[in-house]
């Protein structure tokens, strides 16, 4: 039985026969009997908060307090016309927020969104189109087959690390440097 892994990272192993996962770090926002849902944390698509804020037609958009670099990102091949949210635990609550761990959470309402580039926004955040699921029992037999592993996760690489930089440092913290990345091979 493969131990719960909500909360932790699934990092994408050079085994990873599916071409849109490639490299890919996921953090996983729930596993449980039915399956497993997560956020690809390291794929930028071209749009920014602010622009979809923009497009999304919120007042005030230009008049709020953002990163210039943060960027959308794409959460997986899954529902990419719905916004997940993933950030730092909130003294207000938003409809519907999912507890990850004790200080992160998962919002998939749009009254987050309000908050954004405000005092009241989280103090960290990502937004996500799309998300990645899978069955009772996928994933654990992606494991088996090597095309995942997995770790703890930390704010540092969910948050503050550069996107592109996510996926060789979550395979440093699990001590592989990226000179020993290679495919496992079959017998």
């Amino acid at each position: 039985m493969l131990e719960n892994l909500q909360g932790k990272f699934l990092i994408a192993t050079p085994d990873m026969d599916d071409p849109y996962f490639d490299r890919a770090v996921v953090y996983i926002c729930e596993h449980n009997n039915n399956g497993a849902m997560g956020l690809i944390i390291n794929m930028p698509t071209d749009l920014s908060v602010l622009e979809l804020l923009t497009r999304m037609d919120f007042q005030m958009a230009n008049q709020r307090d953002y990163k210039k670099d943060q960027m959308v990102l794409s959460g997986g091949p899954v529902s990419q016309d719905r916004g997940f949210i993933v950030h730092t635990k909130t003294a207000q609550s938003f409809l519907h927020s999912y507890k990850v761990t004790d200080d992160i959470m998962l919002t998939t309402s749009g009254d987050v969104l309000d908050t954004l580039g405000t005092t009241d926004a989280p103090e960290h955040f990502i937004v996500c189109l799309g998300c990645s699921t899978w069955n009772s029992e996928q994933l654990q037999q992606e494991i088996a087959q090597n095309m995942w592993i997995y770790s703890e996760s930390n704010n540092k690489t969910l948050f503050n690390t550069g996107y592109l930089d996510r996926w060789l440092e979550a395979n440093e913290m699990m001590g592989i440097s990226s000179g020993v990345l290679g495919s496992a091979g079959r017998a």
